[in-house]
């Protein structure tokens, strides 16, 4: 790769960051060890790699690598007694190099890809040194004429450039004493600043939590049609996910909904969609999360082929039974054969915002109810429950909630229906709905995740069937506090809802035991079951701070630990 590049480590241990953190072993390699290897990465060969030292132990690492070594006791390159002789050896090291490293070990994350790029720089320009710079945004504490509440509360940031000492190319004229005095001879060549600098304890805990981490890449879907519930349960199980790389993956027919919901946290690439399973292996992903509903063979087969771990949610499809791990949780019976598939409610859990919503106490008088149908409510019963319970919610003095997704086609139509009654509210693609629920004491629904989420917060509900694959959700039934309707059948459903409602109003006793069934569910535990058993397949493999070559994020963001 560089021949004739020439590199220098140098390993002092009178000038560490704290006592032998230069042969401490950071993720099961040493900091001396870690710049060797960085360095064969150069391919220059190893009677080119010197390991400058006052250390008895580091010279016999470097011996041990069979690399060349300077030792002296008392070397330090700031005393000019001492510099002499090192400055002498460097010369005479580098003699046939156009070009020579000074690599440091304290950065243990920096590629070796783009010290080549700063090497390259150095070489097509005039400059005798080039050293690397990070821009840090840093709050400078200046009030700059703010006043009133801008002064208060103000969190403007300046972006400041820092010198780094990750590494130090140049040319074999700066080791000629007096040929390099001025500053103008020194390059400056920005580098990210998401590669930290070990100077503490601290730097040292963050770099090894980055080394350890693994890439996990969530394939989601979003839109009119489906909803946006995919979108939020991987969102949930991200949020939670801290010591791994997250990534976001989709294709162009869903990227609007994803981008708006995921890409403003974590980094989302968007491809074509016969393109995402092969884009996908580009990421070199050690998980893939698929939160796509019904998987294929060409989904899953070609990311285990790579080794890649796959893990499935709410899938009937060909590829539920071949993945890693399936959960479908919407099906407390098995619907199809696969001894890597978790059924049931035991594996549901509900969106962060249900975690700190107030649950339910009974009431004996009902004052509100719900009428929600997902997403896209595609029959409109929406409408036609709202119509059929009007007039005996009005005569008794309740108020009905209504919430639509952002797909219903009938929202207009609807909001000019409601407009003048004053016991009706409307509301259309709501994030908190657990706000909603906090009201309510009855609910109509259809029979999806809606369910679980009123029997998390003890509302029992009227369920109605959209469709014959929400008739096997058979959750939604009276052992758990549920009267389920059946698909919808017209003017009998409409007439079966008012009765149902009717006796649910009349019946305290019934309706408290509805109620005491729906309060022995509490959803909010089951995450971190689920989320031990995705991350289970993480314990073996290398982890992304070890590869040679890792991804770059393309995408809007891309989730690391902050360092400020």
């Amino acid at each position: 790769m560089f021949e004739a590049l020439t590199v220098f480590i140098p390993a002092l241990k009178k000038r560490v960051a704290f006592q032998d953190d230069l042969v401490k072993k950071l993720a099961g390699i040493t900091l001396v060890q870690r710049a060797i290897n960085k360095a064969m990465e150069f391919r220059c060969g190893r009677n080119r790699i010197h390991v400058l030292t006052d250390s008895d132990e580091i010279r016999l690492i470097a011996e041990r690598n069979e690399v060349r070594c300077f030792y002296d006791p008392a070397l330090d390159f700031e005393d000019d007694a001492v510099s002499g002789a090192i400055a002498q050896y460097m010369l005479q090291a580098a003699a046939s190099s156009p070009v020579s490293l000074a690599l440091s070990p304290y950065s243990p994350l920096l590629p070796a890809e783009l010290i080549i790029q700063a090497i390259d720089t150095l070489m097509i320009s005039e400059e005798a040194i080039l050293k690397p710079v990070v821009r840090v945004p840093m709050r400078t504490g200046e009030n700059n004429g703010q006043k009133g509440l801008e002064a208060i509360f103000s969190s403007e940031r300046v972006e400041t450039e820092m010198l780094s000492t990750a590494f130090t190319a140049f040319r074999q004229s700066a080791l000629i004493k007096g040929g390099t005095d001025k500053i103008a001879d020194v390059l400056r060549w920005a580098i990210p600043n998401t590669y930290p600098e070990i100077s503490s304890f601290r730097d040292w805990w963050v770099c090894e939590k980055l080394i350890k981490r693994r890439r996990i890449v969530f394939r989601v879907i979003g839109n009119e049609k489906v909803g946006m519930g995919h979108i939020y349960r991987a969102l949930s199980l991200a949020h939670e996910i801290i010591n791994h790389e997250i990534l976001f993956v989709t294709d162009t027919e869903n990227a609007v909904a994803v981008n708006k919901l995921a890409g403003y946290d974590y980094c989302l690439e968007t491809y074509k969609p016969d393109e995402v399973v092969r884009r996908i292996v580009d990421l070199e992903p050690d998980l893939v999360v698929n939160d796509i509903l019904a998987t294929s063979l060409d989904d899953v087969i070609p990311l285990q082929e790579e080794g890649i771990r796959v893990v499935n949610f709410e899938d009937l499809g060909d590829g539920a039974s071949l993945a890693n791990l399936t959960f479908n949780e919407l099906y407390d019976r098995p619907q199809i054969k696969g001894d890597n598939i978790l059924w049931g409610h035991k594996y549901f859990f509900v969106r962060d915002e249900f975690h700190e919503a107030h649950i339910h106490r009974f009431r004996k008088r009902v004052s509100d109810i719900l009428i929600t149908f997902g997403g896209t409510d595609q029959h409109d019963l929406t409408r036609k429950v709202f119509l059929a319970i009007n007039v005996l919610c009005m005569e008794r003095g309740i108020t009905i909630h209504i919430a639509v997704g952002g797909g219903y086609a009938g929202y207009d139509s609807l909001a000019r229906l409601v407009d003048g009654f004053d016991h009706v509210t409307l509301t259309r693609s709501t994030g908190v709905i657990s706000r909603i629920m906090e009201k309510c004491q009855i609910a109509i629904t259809s029979n999806g995740r809606t369910v679980y989420e009123l029997a998390h917060m003890n509302i029992p509900a009227l369920v109605i069937s959209q469709h014959d694959r929400e008739k096997t959700h058979e959750f939604g039934c009276e052992d758990n506090g549920f009267l389920s309707l059946g698909l919808y059948r017209g003017e009998h459903t409409e007439r079966v809802v008012i009765e149902s409602l009717t006796r649910l109003l009349d019946d305290e006793r019934y309706r408290h035991d509805l109620f005491s069934r729906t309060s022995r569910f509490d959803f909010s535990r089951n995450k971190q079951k689920v989320l031990d058993l995705i991350l289970s397949f993480l314990d073996d493999g290398q982890s992304i701070g070890e590869r040679p070559n890792g991804h770059a994020c393309q995408g809007v963001h891309v989730n690391t630990l902050a360092l400020d």
